[in-house]
């Protein structure tokens, strides 16, 4: 309902586009940092859970290698579109929809797995695609060098700022204040509601145009073979949580991230990406619904 208020209200000029790409912002630039401060903080949980980041990591990666390898070799599409495509498969909206979706179902649980998907995503999976599709696409460009360029842009990325405050404060026992705990629960609060409106906003601005077969693929590999790899890897490598197994399932089931299309433009396919997006995006209202259902 969320997702469907953004949409009709973008759709019908009742609230100007540019106020959903301002409460994009203010989600991804105020609330991620602040949220994943304070999930690596959270009593009782792992600041940095290796064994869910190195599975749902795991399982994430090789859905990249293995759509790489198929969008190149099988569907002839240059690397850097390869690359892409693999990255919309692999590559979840952690923030606007896996943990809005997964806070009602598993509970706190979504708030440690939010901060460890979004190290994932945006230390591995996001520098990793970026680094082999400017190699395909500058050729004078050497791997190596691609990744380490796309790496050392993070200290600019504001989840990675949240982390790095996140890990001083929780290693040096520095006490929070009550007056900044609250107004962290406000944002905490807020995030998940204007994520999902956003989504739908996202939605409204990019009309669907041809599907494509790349568009079908990156739909099924994001839907599909991406929870189910994960939850393999999960089965595979069991954690003493078991909410923090189904929590990975339902953040891996979620569509790619909201600016997907932005990458996608910086290498000629913004026409795909964002059709993909929206595409995508209609499909999981029923996907991750039957997900849901079918863990009880």
């Amino acid at each position: 309902m969320l997702i469907a208020t953004g949409f009709v209200s973008l759709k019908s000029g009742y609230i100007s586009r540019d106020v959903s790409k301002a409460l994009g912002t203010f989600v991804l630039r105020i609330c991620m940092p602040v949220m994943i401060a304070g999930a690596v903080n959270r009593e009782g949980a792992a600041a940095l859970n290796w064994h869910f980041m190195l599975v749902y990591g795991g399982a994430s990666l090789l859905l990249m290698m293995a759509g790489i390898f198929v969008m190149h070799n099988l569907r002839k599409n240059g690397f850097a579109a390869s690359a892409m495509y693999a990255l919309g498969m692999s590559n979840s909206n952690s923030g606007f929809m896996g943990y809005p979706i997964a806070a009602l179902v598993v509970g706190e649980a979504a708030f440690d797995i939010l901060a460890w998907a979004l190290i994932v995503e945006n230390m591995v999976m996001i520098p990793l695609a970026l680094a082999v599709a400017d190699a395909g696409a500058y050729p004078e460009e050497k791997f190596h060098r691609a990744f380490f360029k796309a790496f050392m842009g993070l200290y600019k990325n504001p989840i990675f700022i949240g982390l790095a405050i996140g890990l001083v404060v929780r290693f040096t026992g520095m006490p929070i204040p009550d007056v900044i705990q609250t107004v962290i629960g406000y944002l905490t609060a807020t995030a998940p509601v204007v994520a999902l409106f956003v989504v739908g906003g996202t939605v409204a601005n990019f009309p669907i145009k041809t599907i494509s077969v790349e568009t079908g693929m990156i739909a099924v590999g994001k839907l599909v073979f991406h929870p189910l790899l994960v939850t393999v890897g999960m089965l595979a490598f069991p954690m003493n949580d078991p909410a923090y197994m189904l929590g990975a399932a339902l953040f891996a089931s979620v569509p790619m991230l909201s600016i997907y299309p932005i990458f996608g433009q910086r290498y000629g396919i913004e026409s795909i990406t964002a059709t993909t997006l929206v595409f995508t995006t209609t499909l999981s209202f029923f996907t991750v619904s039957a997900l849901i259902y079918l863990m009880g």
